[in-house]
């Protein structure tokens, strides 16, 4: 009996002393481990580095993060109590803790910025009725495409998703961003 307290002791005094918490992470994610296994973490908080490409000039509340390619990119929003992203951290390494998020857009979505779209009531982030390069580039749609052309987009790559894997819908990702720190 003896023996076995001194053994959960023992093992419980490890586990304090180690930090285990279940899932801790003790190494920032590449944006490409994110990215390629982004089912695995999602509603996960993640602390994730990768280089700064872009800091939304309109609000400067996203940033946007690219892996080993500029196809490899993530947005990274920031929440009303962190604030502004820095627009110094472009072309800096930037290191984000968040949670990641996955966004799901199906028909529903597609018809909604549609009407949006007729309405003349989208926000948009580039110029000339394209959207925002760094976006699209995350999005996977062609840069310079109009609102029209990515709902185009997306449709017929919701199409293909659903003929290849039964799923009616795309899922993209973004990290709701608790803090970050740029990397100098």
């Amino acid at each position: 009996m003896k023996n076995l307290f001194t053994t959960i002791t023992v093992v419980f005094s490890f586990l304090i002393f180690s930090g285990c918490s279940g899932n801790s992470q003790k190494e920032p994610l590449t944006v490409d481990n994110i990215l390629s296994n982004a089912e695995e973490y999602v509603e996960q908080v993640v602390t994730v580095k990768g280089l700064a490409t872009h800091v939304c000039s309109k609000s400067g509340m996203k940033l946007f993060l690219q892996g080993e390619t500029k196809d490899q990119t993530i947005r990274v929003e920031s929440s009303g109590s962190l604030g502004k992203f820095d627009p110094e951290a472009v072309n800096h390494n930037v290191v984000v803790k968040g949670k990641l998020v996955e966004e799901r857009i199906d028909e529903a979505y597609c018809q909604n910025l549609e009407e949006e779209i007729r309405n003349n009531t989208i926000v948009s982030h580039g110029e000339g009725g394209a959207g925002c390069e760094t976006e699209q580039i995350a999005e996977g749609v062609a840069v310079g495409s109009s609102e029209m052309d990515r709902v185009n987009d997306f449709r017929a790559r919701i199409a293909e998703r659903k003929a290849s894997e039964g799923k009616d819908y795309l899922s993209f990702y973004h990290i709701a961003a608790d803090s970050y720190n740029i990397v100098k």
